[in-house]
Parts: C-alpha cells; sequence; structure tokens
C-alpha cells in the first residue's frame, strides 16, 4: 500500500517548492514569448501585471509545501488583485484564466524533469503533480470568483448611473423644475427617483416639482407607492408637487388600484401644469 505523502514534512515536496522558486524568473519571461498575452493599453497597469505573474509563480512554489488553509488564503488574496487588473481594462475571463493554466505546463515539465533525475517513484510523482494541480486549480477558482464579483459589482454600479441619467430633474427658473419619468419603471428606477428628486430640489432651490409621467406607458402598484412617497417626503421639505401627463388609462389603473394623491393638482398635459405656475408657451 502506497504512502501518502505529507506537505510540510516531506523533502519531496520542500524540492519541488525550492526548484520552482529558484526558476521564477525565467519562467515569468517565458509568457512574454506569447503573442496572446500581450494586451494593447495596458498603461500602468503593466508593471503591476508583470509583478502579479511574478507573484503567482512564486505562489506556485511555494504554496506546494504549506498547509491547504495558508495557500487558499495567499492565493485568495492574488486573485482579487489579479481579477482587479482584467476587469479594469475590460480583459475577457477565459483570458485571464488562460495565464493562469500556462504556468502549469510549464512548472509540470520541470517537475516532470526532477523527478526523472532524481528517480522518484510513480507514487511519488503522482503525489506532487496531484499537489501541484490542486494548487493551479485552487488559482483558478479564486481568479473566476474575484473576476465575476467586480464584474457584477460594475454592472451594478453602470446600471445604476444610468438610472440616474434616465431620470434627471430639468430646472426651468423661479423655482420651478421638472420631473420627466420615461419608459418603465422597476424597483430600481424608482428609488432612483425618489432619491434624485429629493437630491435635486434642495441642490436647485425649487419651490415647485412637476412629475410627468407623459412618458409612462403603465403604471403597478409598487410605482404608484413611490410616487406616493416622493411627493410626501418633497413636501416635508417644502418642495410642492405636481403631476402631469396623468392619461385616462393611466388614471382609470391608479383608481382601480386605490392609489389616491389627496391634496396633489394634477393635469393632463405638462403644458397645463407649466401655464398653471405661470409659464407661457412662446408662439
Amino acid at each position: 500500500m502506497s504512502k501518502v505523502l505529507s506537505k510540510e514534512t516531506s523533502p519531496y515536496f520542500k524540492t519541488m517548492s525550492r526548484l520552482i522558486l529558484n526558476q521564477k524568473e525565467t519562467l515569468a519571461k517565458t509568457i512574454l514569448d506569447e503573442d496572446r498575452f500581450h494586451y494593447s493599453h495596458l498603461g500602468n497597469n503593466r508593471s503591476r501585471l508583470e509583478h502579479l505573474r511574478m507573484k503567482l509563480i512564486h505562489l506556485y512554489g511555494e504554496t506546494v509545501s504549506l498547509p491547504p488553509a495558508v495557500s487558499i488564503e495567499r492565493l485568495k488574496e492574488w486573485g482579487s488583485e489579479y481579477a482587479d487588473i482584467f476587469v479594469s481594462l475590460n480583459i475577457p475571463l477565459d483570458r485571464a484564466i488562460e495565464e493562469v493554466h500556462f504556468y502549469r505546463t510549464k512548472i509540470g515539465i520541470i517537475i516532470k524533469e526532477e523527478a526523472k533525475t532524481q528517480k522518484f517513484d510513480l507514487d511519488t510523482f503522482y503525489e506532487l503533480i496531484s499537489e501541484f494541480d490542486s494548487v493551479v486549480d485552487t488559482a483558478v477558482l479564486m481568479v473566476s470568483t474575484s473576476y465575476m464579483e467586480k464584474h457584477a459589482s460594475n454592472l451594478e454600479t453602470a446600471g445604476h448611473e444610468i438610472d440616474e441619467l434616465s431620470v434627471p430633474v430639468v430646472p426651468l427658473g423661479d423655482g420651478v423644475g421638472i420631473l420627466p419619468m420615461i419608459g418603465d419603471i422597476d424597483t430600481n428606477r424608482a428609488q432612483v427617483l425618489m432619491e434624485n428628486a429629493l437630491r435635486s430640489s434642495v441642490d436647485l432651490k425649487l419651490d415647485h416639482l412637476i412629475l410627468d409621467l407623459s412618458g409612462v406607458p403603465i403604471i403597478d402598484t409598487m410605482v404608484a407607492q413611490k410616487i406616493h412617497q416622493v411627493i410626501q417626503a418633497l413636501e416635508l421639505i417644502g418642495v410642492k408637487t405636481k403631476i402631469s401627463g396623468l392619461r385616462p388609462e393611466l388614471a382609470l389603473t391608479m383608481t382601480a388600484l386605490g392609489v389616491e394623491f389627496n391634496g396633489v393638482t394634477t393635469f393632463s398635459s405638462l403644458h397645463l401644469a407649466l401655464q398653471y405656475l405661470g409659464f407661457k408657451r412662446e408662439m
């Protein structure tokens, strides 16, 4: 029955670790010969990427002889930094993984040649290769997880910024502003609507804000409730709200939903709301 080697005590693992670490600079340069790993527009990230490539090789050499918990923690920290570069440069995840895998073959050859030179038995060679493969797999997992988390965070931020741009408050002067609502309004946009209305009303020193619903195709309970909350919040900061663009079908829907805007003046069109506030259309 073959004996399982201990990473912490086995001289074989320590030998492999030392061998990889001694060749890390040479190994790091081998990737420069591969055109597929040459990225344009790296800028200041070039030296950072080269440093992280060197660090990966160092980790490959170091972690093959470290306890699993320590290896995972160090690879997780490295993976976060590594993924950050690829996400910021909009380089696909598969290219990042390909880089991580690149050294598997190179270091695998080193392990094989050393095993032949030192005449390792088959069980020892298998243990060494299996452990190294496990380290590489962990590195891939850490990069993939971190990349997806950062990418999702960027998408969420971008979506929030787009939502903010899609519900701008337009100042007209004399303390009057318009918040044109266009398109379908989901939970996120409704929240952005409320935040923008309050913030912009304060920043623009508005006394009156017209919520124009002309571009809203449908209103459901959630949207109606959010509009009601916006009106109440604006009232608390001294801004009087008017609603324009309330088409008959929208009015019927809101009535069916039991939504009431008591005390809020409504208009069928924006220009009627403006006329009410003293703005005359230029002819």
